[in-house]
């Protein structure tokens, strides 16, 4: 999540270092600054060494107190990978060591793919 309509500074980083060295804030108040100023959610908390779900609930707060119009990115996912790799011919075993992750689990998506498709075809 990040905010719309925000001009980066040039400085970001000199900015953002000057935020986290702030002792007067509360990391609240830093998180809500670092937002402000264009930071991603996922960047402010690995910045500040806390955990994604605090600065998320910091952030949504803010967003609904002040009324931010913010831009929500949708990622893939990895069961999107496993399905777009699947496409490509790729077997289970090459898509579970790209991705790196369980073989068990992409059997289980790319066999409810097969599935979906032959009730489509039908």
């Amino acid at each position: 999540m990040k905010l719309l309509n925000v001009k980066t500074a040039e400085n970001t980083d000199s900015m953002v270092k000057n935020i986290l060295k702030d002792e007067s804030k509360s990391k609240s108040q830093k998180m809500k600054e670092m937002f402000k100023a264009g930071l991603e959610v996922k960047e402010i908390a690995e910045l500040m060494n806390v955990r994604y779900n605090f600065v998320y609930n910091v952030t949504k707060n803010l967003i609904i107190t002040e009324s931010l119009q913010v831009e929500k990115v949708q990622k893939e996912s990895k069961k999107d990978a496993v399905i777009k790799m699947h496409q490509e011919g790729k077997t289970n075993i090459q898509i579970a060591t790209e991705l790196k992750t369980n073989y068990n689990y992409i059997f289980k998506i790319v066999k409810e793919y097969k599935a979906e498709q032959q009730t489509e075809v039908k």
